[in-house]
């Protein structure tokens, strides 16, 4: 049974959780604390799976009890469930929870939200995975672009679309941004999937502070592990989102379809970068196999018994991105593992991914075969040659950052 610790300062509000989630009791393991101090004692004698905390509690905020909690319990998955979201408890909380949930809170909402919380746990069986992942709070960025946001975030007069202009062509800062403009605290009635977007909706000032006072955003240091080229990662990431896009494009999708499949490409990797980020020595044992003739699922499942889809689709539906989003990452090799049959950014994702890798004689790289069954499927298959067409307009650039 799963087991969820809410914890509130107020009496009232803890009787109308219970209540409100009395009929799910047979399907978790619910306790309930009045503070952050009575909180870390029953962590210390139980195990939990989920916390769920308010922000505004007296003597140690919600905040603060989750630094506690990353610090003892890395692999719990945290969430804040407030109504209150000044500017200061922003910036403590940017760090510590992986979700925000505004009160008042419906009983689906939340369940929906632990529900999905529980199943994503499964697929990391290994209880070290989900430590690692649950305790990152930042992904590794290319230093030149790290560099250059630094830069530009202390030149007075710097505009948020330049800004979100530069930070969209890194997976690492992308991803975070949009975990903090998605999130409850900002009050958004939609999701934002553009790195553009986000930073004109939080604001250059409040980047600024993320950046350089609460350090959100963090440089590679290529010696951990010398052979991965996080410019490399970068690259093939960008290439997919721009293929991806006009494959999207061409199926008349959305404004927000577009949007999801862009970053959907520009993230499908970034589990490699949670690899890199806190166990280089043996990625690069993953990186070695590879070029031994292994593909990387298979080294990465040697080595550390998952793979980048997997740990990369837990890491942004920890954060918060949307669904199909996650789905794309999750499933982007084997798009025939979803159950969906209707085109979305996962088959943009998975064909763009096998396009921007043909080898020069337009075969795909080994381990990286299109999955026919799945275009069959969806019905898609008469339209390879042309998304192939599209695919050749955004040529291999060496030397893009």
């Amino acid at each position: 049974m799963k087991s969820i610790l809410f914890v509130d300062d107020e009496p009232k509000l803890l009787s109308g959780l219970k209540r409100m989630l009395s009929p799910y009791g047979e399907l978790w393991r619910m306790e309930f604390a009045p503070s952050g101090t009575e909180a870390l004692q029953m962590l210390a004698a139980s195990t939990f799976d989920v916390i769920v905390a308010d922000m505004r509690m007296p003597g140690m905020n919600g905040a603060e009890l989750l630094k506690q909690v990353a610090r003892l319990y890395p692999e719990m998955v945290r969430m804040i469930l407030s109504g209150t979201w000044e500017q200061d408890l922003r910036m403590q909380a940017a760090m510590v929870a992986h979700q925000y949930l505004s009160k008042p809170c419906d009983a689906e909402l939340l369940k929906a939200t632990l529900d999905r919380a529980f199943a994503l746990r499964e697929v990391l069986v290994e209880p070290a995975l989900r430590a690692l992942i649950s305790g990152t709070a930042s992904l590794p960025s290319a230093p030149t672009i790290y560099r250059e946001v630094v830069r530009m975030l202390q030149t007075p007069g710097a505009s948020a679309h330049q800004i979100g202009t530069l930070l969209s062509r890194d997976m690492g800062m992308t991803a975070k941004v949009l975990q903090l403009v998605n999130s409850a605290f900002f009050g958004l009635q939609r999701h934002i999937t553009s790195a553009e977007d986000a930073v004109m909706f939080l604001g250059v000032d409040t980047v600024k502070a993320l950046a350089l006072s609460v350090s959100v955003f963090s440089s590679f240091e290529a010696s951990a592990c010398p052979a991965f080229s996080i410019e490399g990662a970068q690259r093939h990431g960008a290439r997919v989102a721009a293929i991806a896009k006009d494959i999207a494009t061409a199926q008349q999708v959305s404004k927000a379809a577009l949007d999801d499949t862009f970053v959907a490409g520009l993230l499908h990797d970034v589990g490699q970068l949670v690899f890199v980020a806190h166990h280089p020595a043996q990625y690069d044992r993953v990186l070695k196999a590879v070029a031994d003739g292994a593909t990387s699922s298979q080294a990465e499942m040697q080595v550390f018994g998952t793979t980048h889809a997997e740990v990369g689709s837990y890491l942004l539906w920890l954060w918060g991105l949307p669904d199909t989003v996650v789905e794309a990452v999750a499933f982007h090799h084997h798009p025939s593992r979803c159950l969906d049959g209707q085109f979305s950014p996962l088959t943009a994702v998975h064909v763009a991914n096998v396009l921007a890798e043909l080898q020069p004689g337009g075969e795909p790289a080994p381990g990286n075969e299109l999955d026919s069954a799945y275009l069959a499927r969806t019905g898609l298959s008469d339209r390879l040659g042309r998304w192939t067409e599209l695919a050749l307009q955004h040529p291999v650039r060496e030397d893009a950052a």
